[in-house]
């Protein structure tokens, strides 16, 4: 009874280990002392493309082109003899289809009872695997170059518990060149450390922009090792590296634009202060002329209109037809020491420097309304401003030139003007009810009052914005800061 319990519990096991060995995913191979192939599953077959009674009793090297099989089967023999078993180990071959494919071999020794040894194999198509590993190490590798020869310094730093500007985990050649540490220096110091004492807070500042938006550019100054301050450009991104979060910087060295920059800010000063200087020269120059019309030409016409009135007076009875034309004379006479008057004004009006600039607003103002017709509402300050007279002519000419735009293209019938300080400004707006100026007409080029007025604010530091609205008008608005000679 029990020898046949025996046979049928061995009976079982052959069954379990027939379908184990048939139904692994994993090809199965047993081999001989020689290296033959004595038994091999469904799942090796499909590996190789071959079939069981092409393997069977052959070298197990049949697999491989022919250029592998004798190496593969010497090595093979020397291990059993040297009993040096490889148990688990990666290989590439080529096999006897010219298909090349990795392989993972994991092998163990079996004894029979007659003393001798099987080899068992099982054998894992690993070829996929292997191609995304090479993959990611030729990507680690690209990744590498580019973070090595890339033109500006890298830093990737990672928020630590306890550290207010976390660790440096990396950082690219360009960084160490640039900013004179190692990289093993680099990874024991604070990122705080490469940042110029001027700019920690603003560093600070835009660190939590970052923290708090994920992403930011701005600028600071970098201290390298031997104290060289350097201007940077960062850009930095936030995101989790090993769930941490881990900042990417992209530093670029912007001392030449630094250079170029201030080299443009002082010819903009050179050039608005020649523009000021000429600005100047103008204006005298137009009150010269102003005064010599007036003074000589208006002269010179009331002298003449003088000696006609009296020569008019003493005609005598038979010339008296000569009356007419002499009045004639006088009256335009008269109407040309008018124009007179209205050119020196235009000139420079005397108002502006006898009275100051209110008076000559209100003035201004008042002649417009006269030749165009649109009603005016002037806000001024109760007391008289002491504008220097260079701020005073700015913002009186960019008031005529305004009232000139709004004449000839506004289609306006109300027009408000007001001027106020606030803090240390003057501030000057000019609005309209107009059809309201375009974004086009304001950047173009051609709109040379527009580009002048800009041009006389500027010239004191200041700034000016011009705004339309389709249908609803137009406003101007200067800042200029407050200054008195």
């Amino acid at each position: 009874m029990d020898e046949y319990l025996l046979k049928e519990d061995l009976q079982n096991i052959d069954l379990i280990f027939g379908q184990l060995w048939e139904s692994s995913v994993d090809g199965m191979r047993l081999i001989d002392e020689e290296g033959k192939i004595l038994l091999v599953n469904e799942a090796f077959c499909k590996m190789f493309g071959l079939t069981k009674e092409e393997l069977i009793g052959k070298p197990f090297s049949i697999v491989y082109t022919k250029a592998e099989q004798e190496q593969a089967l010497e090595s093979f023999r020397k291990d059993i003899r040297n009993n040096k078993l490889k148990t688990l180990f990666e290989r590439e071959n080529t096999l006897w289809n010219n298909k090349k494919a990795w392989f993972e071999f994991s092998n163990s020794f079996l004894e029979l009872p007659d003393g001798n040894k099987i080899t068992l194999s099982i054998i894992k198509d690993i070829t996929e695997r292997k191609k995304s590993e090479i993959n990611l190490r030729e990507s680690e590798q690209k990744f590498k170059m580019l973070f090595n020869s890339a033109y500006d310094a890298v830093f990737v730093t990672q928020i630590q518990e306890g550290k207010t500007y976390g660790d440096f985990i990396e950082v690219n050649e360009i960084a160490c060149k640039r900013l004179g540490y190692s990289k093993e220096e680099f990874l024991q110091l604070s990122p705080s450390a490469i940042v110029h004492p001027k700019s920690i807070d603003d560093y600070n500042r835009y660190s939590e922009i970052l923290l708090r938006e994920g992403h930011i550019i701005y600028e600071i100054l970098h201290r390298a090792k031997d104290k060289k301050i350097i201007p940077v450009e960062i850009n930095s991104h936030l995101f989790l590296y090993k769930e941490k979060l881990t900042i990417l910087s992209i530093a670029r060295d912007i001392t030449e634009r630094k250079i170029a920059e201030e080299k443009l800010k002082k010819n903009a000063k050179l050039l608005r202060e020649l523009a000021a200087h000429l600005q100047s020269i103008r204006e005298e120059e137009r009150k010269t002329i102003a005064r010599e019309i007036h003074d000589e030409f208006g002269q010179t016409l009331t002298v003449l209109k003088i000696k006609l009135t009296l020569l008019n007076k003493k005609i005598p009875e038979e010339l008296l037809y000569l009356k007419n034309p002499l009045n004639e004379a006088i009256q335009m006479i008269d109407a040309t020491v008018e124009t007179v008057q209205k050119i020196s004004s235009k000139l420079r009006p005397d108002i502006l420097d006898e009275l100051g600039l209110l008076p000559a607003i209100e003035w201004q103002v008042s002649e417009f309304e006269k030749i165009s017709g649109i009603k005016c509402t002037v806000v001024l300050p109760a007391q008289e401003i002491p504008f220097d007279k260079e701020r005073a002519t700015a913002i009186f000419r960019i008031l005529q030139e305004a009232l000139t735009n709004i004449a000839r293209h506004s289609a306006a019938d109300k027009v408000q003007i007001s001027l106020y300080t606030q803090s240390s400004k003057i501030v000057f707006e000019i609005k309209d009810n107009g059809k309201g100026i375009t974004n086009e007409q304001i950047k173009d080029v051609k709109s040379l009052g527009i580009h002048g007025m800009e041009e006389r604010v500027l010239i004191f530091g200041g700034s000016f914005s011009i705004e339309g609205y389709s249908g609803k008008g137009t406003t101007i608005k200067i800042e200029i800061p407050y200054g008195i000679s």
